[in-house]
């Protein structure tokens, strides 16, 4: 095999392509600077194989550059540069230019608390504000005033015009406060369309909103089924729309029923869909509600930084006279903070992901196995709750109708199964 060489004689450096331009200029080079790659021309006398040509030319426009012309690359110098502070739209949980995700089960009330912080955002009000009982110790998010922009696909106009009437009125916001919303709009958002994307970036940029809300990611993957791998390619275009547009987009999105029969599961990963969804986050939040209350638990589940508490609300609302509409409505911070409510609310929520697995297999775990499980399976990551703890919530849950509990084939033994 005869080694190619240049007009002089030598050999390509290590790391090359492997030929060299008609100016005796190397077309890649490992450790070139941006400089020379944007300058090297494309030889295309040059053996490239033709699965690199194809990335270095555009079939249709053979004087298309390489990447080093279009893509602008950086050093430390620029990383070096001040930056001033990282801004939030809701401090501490919701920065700028962030992908964020609100998931729980249908009825947990994740759109209608993202709909109560998104009208706290455009009117620049303190979002869960304490309830006002004696002992309420819980503490309100303060927010920065910015436009908010609201894309509705799931609830139709007549809900969620009477959705934010509610919020608003129980505020006494003013029908000019900065909060933007369309309901199953035409044409449709299709995230997996980088065109379809980039106008809705313009849309956001003309209205300087810094907040986006999309209800839900389910109805905007175009031809992407959500647990395909392909769903990294719709994630990438949202995050592009949050860098393009500097605000933080959040988008809703539902949890999975079962987790499919693994032996174990992070509570993250009830998070329905392929596993791309989640890596793409900076933020992913769950909303779970107690059953039979208006009492709802927040619960992060991916956050890229600081550990963030687990946030307790509660939703209240009044009927218009004579009907079931919505006349006001708004969420208040209730306790949910102290470490031991935080643990039992943990327990109760891995008791809940270790009983959709054994539903989903057919079987029923007795005590002794369903409180071993959830105790291996808290302790991957820190200490471990006790075995009482885990009994006394699995307790609770038999006590609320959320755990059945019935007797076995073995002498005292007792099986456990998800309530109704």
């Amino acid at each position: 095999m005869t080694t190619q060489k240049n007009a002089a004689g030598r050999k390509p450096a290590a790391g090359t392509a492997g030929h060299f331009s008609n100016d005796d200029t190397p077309i890649v080079a490992q450790g070139d600077t941006a400089g020379k790659l944007e300058n090297a021309p494309i030889d295309k006398n040059s053996p490239i194989p033709d699965i690199l040509r194809a990335g270095l030319v555009d079939s249709t426009n053979p004087g298309a550059p390489p990447l080093g012309k279009v893509w602008k690359l950086r050093t430390l110098a620029d990383a070096y540069k001040e930056r001033p502070p990282l801004e939030y739209v809701i401090d501490g949980i919701l920065p700028v230019a962030s992908l964020s995700i609100v998931y729980g089960a249908p009825g947990s009330l994740k759109s209608f608390v993202l709909a109560d912080a998104a009208l706290c955002v455009a009117a620049g009000l303190a979002w869960l504000e304490p309830l006002p009982v004696d002992g309420n110790t819980a503490t309100e998010l303060r927010t920065t005033q910015y436009p908010a922009l609201w894309i509705d696909f799931d609830n139709g106009s007549r809900r969620t015009d009477e959705r934010f009437d509610a919020l608003g009125k129980a505020r006494n916001l003013p029908a000019d406060t900065p909060l933007y919303y369309v309901s199953l709009p035409d044409p449709w958002l299709d995230a997996n369309n980088k065109a379809n994307v980039t106008e809705l970036a313009f849309l956001a940029v003309s209205l300087g909103v810094k907040l986006i809300v999309i209800d839900n990611l389910g109805l905007i993957t175009g031809d992407v089924e959500e647990n395909s791998a392909q769903m990294a390619g719709v994630m990438g275009n949202l995050r592009k729309l949050a860098e393009a547009t500097g605000a933080a987009v959040v988008v809703i999105h539902h949890q999975r029923k079962s987790n499919g029969g693994g032996d174990k599961i992070r509570k993250g990963e009830t998070l329905r869909g392929h596993s791309s969804i989640e890596a793409a986050l900076d933020l992913a939040i769950v909303v779970e509600r107690k059953p039979g209350t208006d009492d709802i638990a927040i619960v992060p589940t991916k956050e890229r930084g600081a550990t963030l508490p687990i946030l307790g609300a509660r939703f209240t609302y009044q009927h218009r006279a004579g009907t079931k509409e919505l006349a006001g409505a708004r969420f208040w911070a209730v306790n949910i903070s102290t470490k031991s409510e935080q643990e039992l609310t943990e327990i109760q929520a891995q008791i809940l992901v270790e009983l959709e697995r054994h539903k989903a297999e057919g079987t029923k775990p007795k005590q002794s196995e369903l409180v071993n499980t959830v105790r291996d399976e808290m302790s991957l990551f820190s200490t471990g709750p006790s075995a009482t703890k885990v009994r006394g919530a699995l307790s609770r849950m038999v006590d609320d109708g959320r755990v059945i509990v019935e007797d076995g084939n073995v002498k005292n033994a007792k099986l456990y199964s998800l309530g109704g």
